[in-house]
C-alpha cells in the first residue's frame, strides 16, 4: 500500500476502525505498507489484543459517548432557575 492510498483510506494512529463486516472497537497503532497494527479490549475473556489487519478490512468509526451527551443536558438543567417567582 502506499502513502497515497493510506491518506485516501483516511485512517491514523490514533483512529477508532471496526472490521467492514463487524467486530469490536480497535485503535490503530501504526500502519504500513501492508496494512494495520491494531489494539482493542475483548470483553469475553477480558484481555487486551492486538492484530495486524489489511486496510481494505477495516473502516473508520466514531464513537459517541451517550453519558457526555447526559451530562451536558444536566449541565443545562443546573444553570436554569427552577420554580416560580415569588412576587413581594
Amino acid at each position: 500500500m502506499t502513502d497515497i492510498e493510506k491518506e485516501d483510506a483516511g485512517i491514523a494512529p490514533g483512529d477508532i476502525v471496526q472490521l467492514k463486516s463487524y467486530g469490536p472497537p480497535m485503535t490503530v497503532v501504526s500502519l504500513d505498507n501492508d496494512g494495520v497494527n491494531a489494539i482493542w479490549y475483548d470483553e469475553v475473556d477480558g484481555d487486551v489484543k492486538t492484530r495486524f489487519l489489511p486496510l481494505i478490512a477495516l473502516e473508520k468509526i466514531f464513537i459517541v459517548d451517550e453519558d457526555d451527551e447526559d451530562d451536558e443536558d444536566e449541565d443545562e438543567r443546573d444553570r436554569k432557575p427552577r420554580g416560580k417567582k415569588k412576587h413581594r
